[in-house]
């Protein structure tokens, strides 16, 4: 690394904010609100920033008794220790989300616990916390900025309010930062280098930098080192490669939580297996992946998990504990004819949320068929389908306790096999930090002008409560803006050496009013969609909708951009944007019909 005095700087602001998700947008807002020129870098490009923020159920932590979460979060912990400061200032801001989302977001939110009706898609839940049996686990509720989940509803907001400040905030997308300035002598962050387009540039912080890039889940070789798995599949998004961890390292950071992480899946931790850099595709409650005669086995052509086991970020009971099943390289679910015709069932009747199962699945004459061809042992798979059929004649898993409603005998004839994946929602690993977010060396003191919030470095001891990180990024992203923001007696002037000029990439290229329009062609756009921005160019005429082409979207790989594919031939066909959603993409559906709906409008 350079010396401080050897770098030529390329630009100079009072706050670098490295990471665009929820807590590095959280970040960037307060520290703008608190005076400082803040410029946020992200290493994705426009329409996939946000980190795991964006693809998240937007469920917030919260609580309503303070003692009551202390204890709560104390039994979610156990056996280890953990920091009581840092821990009790997070504590206080669950207490305190509702006020939280009234004051810095001006909305009145969603409450789950009081403001659900009947009917309602948040519906009522005996226990809204993942471990019930915990005391004092009543006391845990969510807080949400309406009634509904898997829409960015909270992304969009915290992105709403960066938005706002764009005089103040620069935004640096497709821009990766490499490595953190720090004095040599003083051991103070003065800033860090960022690459952009093959260029380098040296950014000066004048008075801190907020480290916000997330976890290691697309970063197979962090994993193998911290986790002891192969790989694991990204649930999120596929930007968080471990890079804030390798940064702060280089620092002199202390890390903690590293061997931590959580999962979800169609059985507990596990996914259908995708190609490489491809997302996993969660989807809740398929009953049909998990109930019936089908079963999940392992390496050796053995059953390793209780397939319908209770919903806890992938985590499943194992003597008293609660641990994530193992990531095994080689497995598969296993399933009968009678099974497979409920998933044609499935597809017939337009309910089939994963469009690519039929393009994966693998079917057999008989069980050597089949093992021969997942590469498993036949004598162990063909005893594993004995000993299930067993189970489901008798009423009783008495090796896993699967419930025996959920139990069907597999029937003689062809077998069929679909690949999975161990799974990755997020890491908890990263740099320490205080109660003031500020990273912490080796020796437990505070790295001067250095602060981390969110996912890198995150809050979870040892089980995870869900909505506990995006809590995390709201509280401590708040505060490591603020505090970054804050003017230091030991701030350092330079001078800026070829400048490079100030750039908002979320603002860059907005313009709809250069598209080529032929007759009776409008154009339509919205920033509603999960991505963001979905522009179409729709041709009406005669109160007929005659075309609808979608100029530009950022919607999610999968399901989003199946909506985008499908729907405008069917509001043509329908002559309506009064059109079905499709299954899973129901936000994707909304947008498009809006954009559709103002171009209409403009005919008018």
């Amino acid at each position: 690394m350079k010396t401080t005095s050897e770098i030529k700087w390329n630009a100079d602001y009072d706050v670098l904010v490295l990471g665009f998700g929820g807590a590095g947008g959280s970040a960037a807002r307060f520290a703008a609100d608190n005076g400082a020129k803040v410029l946020l870098v992200d290493a994705a490009p426009y329409g996939h920033e946000g980190g795991n923020t964006r693809y998240s159920a937007q469920h917030v932590a919260m609580a309503h008794d303070k003692q009551k979460i202390q204890e709560y979060f104390d039994q979610l912990a156990a056996p280890y220790e953990y920091s009581k400061t840092t821990m009790n200032t997070y504590l206080e801001g669950l207490v305190n989300m509702p006020k939280y989302f009234k004051k810095y977001f001006g909305i009145d939110p969603f409450v789950w616990s009081r403001d659900f009706k009947p009917g309602d898609h948040l519906a009522h839940k005996t226990h809204l916390c993942e471990y019930p049996e915990f005391k004092s686990s009543e006391t845990f509720d969510f807080t949400l900025v309406h009634n509904q989940d898997f829409d960015a509803g909270l992304w969009k907001q915290i992105r709403k309010e960066v938005m706002k400040r764009d005089k103040q905030i620069n935004i640096w997308l497709k821009s990766r930062a490499m490595e953190l300035i720090q004095n040599p002598h003083t051991n103070q962050i003065e800033g860090a280098l960022i690459e952009r387009n093959h260029k380098e540039y040296y950014i000066h912080a004048k008075n801190g930098v907020v480290v916000a890039t997330g976890g290691f889940e697309n970063n197979p070789a962090m994993q193998q080192d911290y986790l002891h798995v192969t790989q694991l599949t990204p649930l999120g998004t596929l930007y968080n490669c471990g890079d804030g961890i390798k940064m702060t390292q280089d620092v002199g950071a202390r890390m903690w939580h590293m061997s931590n992480y959580e999962s979800l899946g169609i059985v507990p931790g596990y996914v259908i297996a995708e190609d490489k850099n491809e997302r996993g595709r969660q989807i809740s409650h398929w009953q049909n992946a998990k109930s019936g005669s089908i079963l999940v086995v392992a390496d050796d052509g053995t059953r390793f998990m209780r397939e319908d086991a209770k919903f806890r970020h992938g985590h499943i009971y194992e003597h008293g504990d609660y641990l994530m099943p193992h990531a095994y390289d080689n497995a598969w679910l296993v399933f009968d004819q009678k099974q497979y015709q409920k998933f044609v069932n499935e597809k017939d009747e337009n309910k089939l949320r994963y469009t690519k199962l039929f393009d994966k699945i693998i079917s057999a004459e008989n069980v050597e068929e089949l093992a021969s061809k997942i590469d498993v042992s036949a004598d162990n798979l063909q005893k594993t389908v004995d000993q299930f059929n067993s189970f489901a004649k008798q009423g009783q898993d008495l090796q896993f306790g699967r419930a025996a409603s959920s139990m069907e005998e597999f029937s003689d004839g062809k077998l069929y096999a679909i690949k999975l994946a161990p799974a990755v929602l997020n890491t908890q690993g990263g740099p320490e930090h205080n109660e003031k977010a500020e990273v912490l060396d080796i020796n437990n003191k505070p790295i001067p002008h250095l602060y981390s919030a969110g996912e890198l470095g995150g809050m979870c001891v040892n089980r995870y409560q869900g909505g506990s990180n995006l809590a995390e990024c709201l509280i401590f992203g708040k505060i490591a803006g603020e505090e970054a923001a804050k003017n230091k007696n030991d701030a350092q002037e330079i001078k800026v050496i070829d400048p490079v000029p100030e750039i908002n990439d979320l603002t860059a290229g907005d313009r709809i009013d250069n598209i080529k329009l032929g007759p009776d062609q409008y154009v339509g756009s919205t920033e509603a969609g999960i991505g963001g921005r979905i522009v179409v160019r729709v041709t009406y005429k005669d109160k007929t909708i005659k075309n609808v082409e979608v100029l530009e979207n950022h919607e999610t790989e999968g399901i989003g951009a199946v909506a985008i594919q499908k729907l405008p031939g069917e509001i043509v066909k329908a002559n309506s944007t009064n059109v079905d959603a499709v299954s899973g993409a129901s936000t994707t559906t909304r947008a498009l019909e809006e954009a559709v709906n103002k171009a209409i409008k403009k005919s008018k």
